[in-house]
């Protein structure tokens, strides 16, 4: 049996590296603490029982057979990561419980505040003009003291449908607004459903290259030792090297990827608290059967600005109208007992102008006919969108299903294939390490393909209204 001897400094600093970071977040539950030991024991062992001949002096088990089912291990189960000491601030919701939290978005209150002013305009429909107060007098000769003194009150009155037409144009402005807060609340919905599963796509991408970390951490450190007996140039070492680099910036990128999410999450919740999505797997969302699309609160919109427009036409021929005034008043001679009283009316019609108001009134009615084209062009344009987004869906499904019922099995099987070949010394370490790696590539490839397709189903429920 061979004897290996080692650099205790070398352990301890390695052993002493990972007991300071287990240390700095004591809040880790007894079951993170315990994969956190498992990853150490991994490293530790590769340290010792570098080559398949070496065994333990305590027992007959040969270190070649533990050491593949501890790799095993370290494949199968999920390794303690970043995401596992998150600070405690932060708290852990699920989409549902997001979507609840919604209610103080700033979109909400600003509609509200358009709702009180459109409840309040509709009161204004029926203002009349100012009522005026006027006194008159009439000298009949300046040289004596005999006139006319007039006293009264005056009072326009607008053509009666004008009053009408205007209730009717804020009552149908009233209407939209109405209408937009359940457009914010679908909109909104798909924003935090959006966000949201990004997130969690982040955080299960997170531990799954923090698993591939600790890979390339137990191959750097083996290859070193290979380096320091002479079983090797350093290229394994150098590789293995340059790799966990690569996935130390990966990982530090993911984590700022993690941040401007949940900014944004923050942004559409109004809240300053910092949420992060519940701890377990990235899970597939249901897809719902399509319905009415003339249901959906986008089209809901465009139809009620018709109603707007026809509704501003009514105002314009109803302003073409006649206008009425009159006045009651009292008057006084000079020299006479008794005062004189009376009242006069007044007609006011457009007599100069009508062809302006004409044009005023085509371009109401182009304005009526441009949104009967928008809201013919977004009918169109939603269709399109539900078609496209479900192709969308069945492809990311496709790929989707490969994984479920291949991809992940062969990923199971490479690695149980690879461990038998490593025992009965078919491969080498390295070799198994490549093998493992592939196995965490196609996990890697199905949580992508997971991710992408939960993000076309929320496009495709929110152009479905769901």
């Amino acid at each position: 049996m061979m004897k290996c001897k080692f650099k205790k400094q070398g352990l301890i600093g390695l052993y002493g590296h990972g007991w300071q970071w287990a240390m700095g977040n004591r809040y880790l539950t007894r079951s993170k603490q315990r994969s956190i030991v498992e990853s150490f024991c991994l490293i530790f062992l590769s340290n010792f029982f570098l080559h398949r001949s070496y065994k333990l002096q305590a027992c007959q088990l040969p270190i070649a057979n533990l050491l593949s089912r501890l790799i095993m291990l370290i494949c199968l189960l999920p390794i303690a990561s970043l995401l596992h000491a998150q600070q405690p601030s932060m708290k852990r919701i699920g989409v549902n419980e997001a979507i609840t939290l919604a209610k103080n978005n700033l979109q909400f209150e600003i509609n509200n505040q358009q709702i009180k002013k459109g409840n309040s305009k509709v009161k204004t429909a029926t203002l009349f003009s100012k009522t005026g107060v006027f006194a008159e007098n009439e000298d009949m000769r300046p040289s004596d003291n005999t006139g006319v003194l007039k006293i009264g009150i005056s009072q326009s009155i607008a053509w009666p449908g004008l009053h009408k037409a205007q209730k009717n144009l804020y009552t149908e402005q009233l209407k939209y607004f109405n209408l937009n807060a359940e457009a914010i609340d679908v909109q909104l919905k798909k924003d935090i459903r959006t966000v949201y599963y990004q997130l969690w796509y982040l955080q299960d991408k997170l531990q799954l290259y923090a698993r591939l970390d600790s890979i390339y951490k137990s191959l750097n450190v083996a290859a070193k030792l290979k380096v320091k007996t002479g079983d090797s140039p350093g290229l394994d070492s150098i590789a293995a090297n340059v790799r966990m680099k690569e996935l130390q910036a990966l990982l530090s990128q993911i984590q700022n990827e993690i941040s401007i999410q949940q900014q944004s999450l923050m942004q559409l919740l109004n809240t300053e608290e910092v949420f992060l999505p519940v701890l377990k797997p990235l899970e597939k969302i249901e897809m719902h059967d399509i319905l009415n699309d003339s249901s959906h609160p986008a089209l809901k919109l465009q139809s009620q600005n018709i109603q707007i427009a026809n509704a501003e036409i009514g105002v314009i021929k109803n302003e073409n109208k006649p206008e009425f005034s009159g006045r009651v008043f009292s008057q006084r001679l000079w020299g006479a007992n008794d005062p004189y009283s009376g009242f006069s009316i007044t007609a006011a019609f457009p007599l100069f102008g009508a062809n302006a108001y004409r044009n005023k009134i085509k371009v109401a009615q182009a304005d009526m006919e441009l949104q009967q084209k928008q809201f013919d062009y977004d009918k169109q344009v939603l269709l399109m969108q539900q078609l496209q987004m479900q192709q969308e869906v069945q492809k990311n499904r496709s790929m989707l299903l490969f994984y479920e019922s291949t991809g992940l099995q062969q990923a199971d099987e490479i690695i149980k294939a690879a461990s038998l070949a490593y025992r009965a010394g078919e491969i080498s370490f390295a070799e198994l390490s490549q093998f493992l790696l592939q196995a965490i590539e196609i996990h890697k490839g199905y949580l992508e393909n997971l991710n992408a397709y939960n993000q076309s189903v929320i496009q495709y429920n929110y152009y479905i209204n769901q």
